[in-house]
C-alpha cells in the first residue's frame, strides 16, 4: 500500500491507518498487521502489464470509485500517466478492448475548463482497499481528492484552497467504450443531480444503463448545462469559496432506477462522516481478506493479498437495499433471500476465479451460482446483450460453475430452473474452430453431469455421447503437431496457439492421455511443450497444463513448474496475438506496477486467483469436478477460513516443513495424520476442515504421487 507523506494526512486520518476495524480470528499471530496493511492497490496498474486499477471498492462492490487518466488502460488508469480528466464509479479489470465502464466521472478545478485533463501530483497518491487519494494540480491551486465508498456508492472528498470559485465538473457522455445516451436533472433544492447513462459493453457488445443520484454537501452557487460528446450535456456546478473548505459528494448507483440510486446512497452514507465510511470499508476488506492467511516473505506476501484483492472485485452485487435488481431482459425482478450479481466474464474467470470464492466464501458463491441461473432463465448470450444492468464482458462456461457448485455442496440455487435454457444452449454450441469444438465438448459434459444430477437420464445419455466428439478433433488436428502448431490464431484459434490449446480437455483427462500414446508419451510431450517454452502463462488457454504432470506420474515436475511460474525468472514468447521475435525474461507475477509480463491482463481477476490457488498448493484442473490437484505451496504456513468467516469453526490448514527457496518439492505428506501418498485432494477432504502437512526437500522425491493407482481420477464419466 502506498502512503500519503504524513504532511498531507488530514488529522481524522491519522486515527483510522492507526487502528483497525477487523474482527478475525487469526490462526498466525501477526501483531498488529493485517492482511489489509500488504495490499499494494497499484501492483499491475502500469502499461500492458495486467491493465488494472487503484479505484475504491468493496469485496464484490458495485462501486469501483477511481481516476480515468488522460492515456488510459482497459480500466482507464495507467500508473505511468500523471494527467488525469477525473474520478469515475464504474470499470472492470484488465479485460481487452476499450474495457467498459468509465460512467459518471466527477473532476474538482478552480477555474479551469474541467473538461480538460489536469496533472496530478503523483508523490501524494495513494490507495488502499477501500480508499483512494490524490492531490488535483490544477495551476496555481492544489485540491486534495480523496474517495472511498460503499456496496452501491461513492463518497468524494474535494479540499480546496481558498481562492474564488470552486467547480466540480459532472461528466455522464464520455464513458471507456461508446456512450449510447444519458440524462439527468437537478432537484429542487439545488445539491443533486439523478439521472442515467447508457454505453457499450467490452469490445462494443452489447449495451448497459446505470441509474445514479448525485448529492452534493451544499447547495451549488451556480449550474451551468455544457455539450457532451456525441449528443447530450454534463453539468458544471460552481460553488463560492469563503475559505479552505472541503466539499463532499455522495453517488449512489442502481440497476433500477433513479430513486433506487438515491435510496441505497442514502441509506449506505446517511451522514456526512467520510471517515467514518472509510473505516468501515477497511474493515470489511479485512475481514475479506482474512479468509485465507499465509505467513511468507514481505514480497510473497503482498503478491498474494494483493491477488486475492483483485480475485475479489467483480462480478458485483446489483441488488438494491428493497431487494430489486434489473436482468439482462431489461425487467426489474426480486431477489428473495439472496444478492443478484453481475458483471460477468466467465470465459477468462471460470478456471480460477470461482472455484476460488467457492472453496472461501461458499454462502456468495451460492448467490452467485443463483444469479447464473437467473442469467439462463431471462435471456443469457455467450457476450452481452442491449438491456443489460451494468457493464459486463461474457459468459460461457457458465454451465461449469453451475455443475461445481452442484458438486461441491451448495444447494438452493434453483438448478433446476435453468435446465431447459441450459439444453438449449448445448444445442446452439459453436464448433467452426479447433479450440471451440474441445469447448463444446467440455460444456456438453457439464450440461450432461447436470442432467443426471437432475434425473433427466436419457439428456444425460444422448449429451454425454456427443461430449465424446473431441476425440475426432483431437485426433485429426492435435495428435501430430504440424508446422503452424505455433502460430498464433492458427485454424481460427482464439488467442493462442494449436500446441496451448492441445491440452484443451480438462473434462477427459485420462481420454486424452490415451489418444496421445499413454501416460509415457504424453509425459514426453508434456515435457517437450515446456522445454521448447511453447507454454502462455498470458492467456488463459493452457493455465492448467502445468499440473498436467500430475496425471501421469511426475508430480514434481508440477512442483518445479509452478514454483518458477510464481517466483522465478523464466522465459514467455507470447502477446495476446503474435509470438515475440525475442522472449521477455523476468517474473510472471512481481510486486510492482509493471506486475505481469507484457499483454498479460488480469481478466477480472482470473490470473490473481491462478496467483492464489497455486501459491496455497491447490488447482482446479477440472471445473465441476470437486478435486484439486496438489502442488508445493511457496508458504511454510496457510490456514483457509472456509464457511466464508474468518471467526469461523472450519479451518484447513497447510503446513510445508522445510520449506525454502531450495527445498521445494514434496517427499512425504499426511491429511489429518494420515499418510496421503497421491497428489490430488477431494473438496470434501477440505471443506470440513483439517490439516495437510508436507515435508519438503531439495531434490524431487520422484514415488511421491507416482503410483498409477494414485493418480487422479477420471472425470468424464463422473466419479
Amino acid at each position: 500500500m502506498r502512503r500519503l507523506p504524513i504532511a498531507w494526512i488530514p488529522i481524522p486520518l491519522l486515527f483510522v491507518l492507526v487502528v483497525g476495524c477487523g474482527t478475525a480470528e487469526r490462526v498466525f499471530d501477526r501483531g498488529e498487521r493485517t492482511a489489509i496493511d500488504v495490499v499494494d492497490p497499484f501492483i499491475g496498474t502500469a502499461g500492458d502489464h495486467g491493465q488494472l486499477h487503484p479505484a475504491a471498492s468493496l469485496p464484490f462492490g458495485m462501486v469501483k470509485l477511481g481516476p480515468d487518466t488522460l492515456i488510459r488502460g482497459h480500466a482507464g488508469y495507467d500508473y505511468n500517466v500523471s494527467r488525469i480528466r477525473g474520478f469515475s464509479h464504474t470499470r472492470i479489470g484488465g479485460v481487452g478492448c476499450s474495457g467498459a465502464g468509465g460512467n459518471i466521472l466527477l473532476r474538482p478545478s478552480i477555474g479551469a475548463r474541467p473538461w480538460f485533463a489536469v496533472p496530478v501530483d503523483k508523490c501524494t497518491e495513494t490507495a488502499e482497499p477501500g480508499y483512494y487519494a490524490v492531490t488535483v494540480v490544477d495551476d496555481p491551486h492544489a485540491i486534495r481528492s480523496e474517495l472511498t465508498v460503499t456496496d452501491h456508492a461513492g463518497f468524494h472528498r474535494y479540499w480546496f484552497p481558498a481562492s474564488g470559485e470552486a467547480t466540480i465538473f459532472l461528466n455522464v457522455n464520455r464513458p471507456f467504450d461508446t456512450a449510447e445516451g444519458s440524462c439527468w436533472s437537478v432537484n429542487a433544492t439545488g445539491d443533486e443531480i439523478s439521472g442515467s447513462v447508457s454505453g457499450r459493453n467490452v469490445c462494443g457488445r452489447g449495451r448497459y444503463t446505470i441509474y445514479f443520484s448525485a448529492l452534493f454537501s451544499r447547495p451549488f452557487d451556480s449550474l451551468q448545462a455544457v455539450p457532451g460528446n456525441g449528443g447530450g450535456s454534463n453539468a458544471y456546478a460552481g460553488f463560492r469559496l469563503d475559505g479552505d473548505e472541503a466539499i463532499l459528494v455522495k453517488v449512489g448507483l442502481s440497476s433500477v432506477d433513479v430513486d433506487e440510486a438515491r435510496s441505497d446512497r442514502d441509506r449506505e452514507i446517511p451522514a456526512w462522516d467520510f471517515e467514518r465510511v472509510r473505516a468501515e470499508a477497511r474493515g470489511r476488506w479485512e475481514r475479506h481478506l482474512g479468509l485465507i492467511e499465509v505467513e511468507g516473505n514481505a514480497d510473497e506476501e503482498t503478491l498474494f493479498y494483493t491477488m486475492l484483492y483483485r480475485s475479489s472485485l467483480v462480478p458485483v452485487n446489483i441488488t438494491s437495499g428493497s431487494g430489486q435488481y434489473r436482468g439482462t431482459d431489461g425487467e426489474v425482478h426480486a431477489a428473495p433471500g439472496y444478492e443478484h450479481y453481475h458483471c460477468w466474464s466467465l470465459w477468462d474467470t471460470y478456471r480460477t476465479k470461482y472455484p476460488l470464492i467457492t472453496l472461501i466464501d461458499p454462502d456468495r458463491a451460492s448467490d452467485m451460482l443463483r444469479s447464473l441461473v437467473d442469467l439462463y432463465v431471462q435471456g443469457k448470450t455467450d457476450w452481452s446483450g442491449d438491456n443489460e444492468p451494468f457493464p459486463t464482458v461474457r459468459t460461457e462456461h457458465a454451465v461449469a460453475l453451475l455443475l461445481d457448485g452442484l458438486r461441491k455442496g451448495i444447494e438452493g440455487f434453483g438448478l433446476e430452473e435453468a435446465f431447459a435454457a441450459i439444453v438449449d444452449e448445448s444445442n446452439a454450441l459453436p464448433l467452426d474452430s479447433p479450440d471451440r469444438r474441445l469447448e463444446a465438448s467440455y460444456d456438453l459434459w457439464a450440461t450432461a453431469h447436470i442432467a443426471a444430477a437432475l434425473g433427466e437420464d436419457d439428456v444425460y445419455q444422448e449429451v454425454l455421447t456427443r461430449s465424446a466428439a473431441y476425440r475426432t478433433t483431437w485426433e485429426e488436428t492435435f495428435r501430430e503437431m504440424g508446422d503452424d502448431a505455433d502460430v498464433m490464431h492458427a485454424q481460427g484459434l482464439y488467442e493462442g496457439t494449436l500446441w496451448q490449446y492441445r491440452w484443451a480437455v480438462v473434462h477427459d483427462i485420462p481420454g486424452m492421455i490415451g489418444l496421445a500414446g499413454g501416460a509415457s508419451d504424453f509425459r514426453d510431450q508434456l515435457d517437450e511443450f515446456f522445454d521448447s517454452e511453447l507454454y502462455n502463462h498470458g492467456n488463459e488457454p493452457d493455465l492448467h497444463v502445468p499440473f498436467l504432470f500430475n496425471f501421469v506420474g511426475t508430480p514434481w515436475r508440477t512442483q518445479a513448474l509452478v514454483r518458477t511460474i510464481l517466483t522465478r525468472p523464466m522465459n514467455q514468447w507470447y502477446g495476446t496475438h503474435v509470438k515475440w521475435t525475442r522472449p521477455f525474461h523476468d517474473q510472471i507475477y512481481r510486486p510492482e506496477p509493471a506486475a505481469f509480463i507484457p499483454e498479460m491482463d488480469d481478466d477480472a481477476g482470473t490470473m490473481a486467483a491462478w496467483f492464489v490457488l497455486a501459491s496455497i498448493g491447490l488447482y482446479p484442473v477440472t471445473v465441476g469436478q470437486p478435486v484439486y490437484q496438489l502442488t508445493a505451496p511457496i508458504f511454510p504456513a496457510v490456514a483457509i477460513h472456509l464457511d466464508g468467516d474468518p471467526a469461523g469453526r472450519a479451518v484447513f490448514t497447510i503446513a510445508a516443513e522445510g520449506l525454502s527457496e531450495e527445498s521445494i518439492y514434496v517427499q512425504s505428506a499426511t491429511l489429518d495424520g494420515e499418510p496421503l501418498d497421491r497428489a490430488w485432494i477431494r473438496h470434501d477432504e477440505l471443506a470440513a476442515g483439517g490439516e495437510l502437512r508436507f515435508t519438503m526437500g531439495p531434490e524431487p522425491n520422484e514415488s511421491w504421487g507416482a503410483a498409477p493407482e494414485d493418480a487422479p481420477p477420471g472425470a468424464f464419466e463422473g466419479e
